[in-house]
């Protein structure tokens, strides 16, 4: 099974707001990737999405162009940072953020989640991927269940997904060809996909 996981591109949002639950549309240029996306993918693969604004109209795009079949699963949405959600980091205030930054696995944002609760949730929508017998799956979503199913794919520690760094826009592909998953490409943009 290939797994090809596609961040979502610009959300139009100002910069340095906080956001994850927060549902915010795309800037208007997510069409453009949407091509690029859907070229370096393979006919009619299934894409899979949440229903938020910054991923479902690029994968109904994405899969428009391939002739696929859209699936939408909820438990791969963003981390929920509860009261800090829209909010500018600098007007959050610092002990706050420290006190969660020092833990960011057990503690969440006053009125959110844990990174170890939505990865639980990402976990259990792996295990339903795999139970689907897909020979591909193209997954439009957000970094942090992303970086999530890449730690649960190669069998890494779940605290380290915080270390992958996934642009957006860019691709990673994960492959289970070999016996075993493997990271194939990770952060690449799909006009430079092989």
């Amino acid at each position: 099974m290939d797994v090809y996981l596609i961040r979502h591109t610009r959300p139009d949002l100002g910069p340095d707001i906080c956001y994850g639950s927060l549902d915010v549309a795309l800037a208007p240029d997510f069409e453009i990737v949407a091509e690029r996306v859907a070229a370096a993918l393979p006919r009619a693969v299934p894409v899979m999405t949440t229903q938020a604004r910054r991923c479902r109209p690029l994968a109904e795009l994405v899969a428009g162009r391939l002739g696929s079949r859209l699936i939408v699963d909820d438990r791969l949405r963003e981390l929920d940072f509860g009261r800090w959600e829209g909010v500018a980091w600098c007007d959050i205030p610092r002990a706050q953020t420290d006190a969660w930054t020092r833990d960011v696995w057990n503690r969440s944002a006053p009125g959110g989640e844990s990174y170890a609760a939505m990865h639980g949730r990402v976990l259990a929508a792996w295990e339903a991927m795999l139970a689907g017998s897909y020979d591909a799956l193209a997954l439009i979503g957000h970094a942090g269940p992303l970086r999530a199913l890449i730690t649960i794919a190669l069998e890494l520690p779940a605290e380290t997904f915080v270390r992958f760094q996934l642009g957006y826009g860019g691709m990673t592909k994960i492959s289970d060809a070999t016996g075993g998953w493997r990271l194939e490409y990770s952060n690449t943009y799909p006009a430079a996909v092989p």
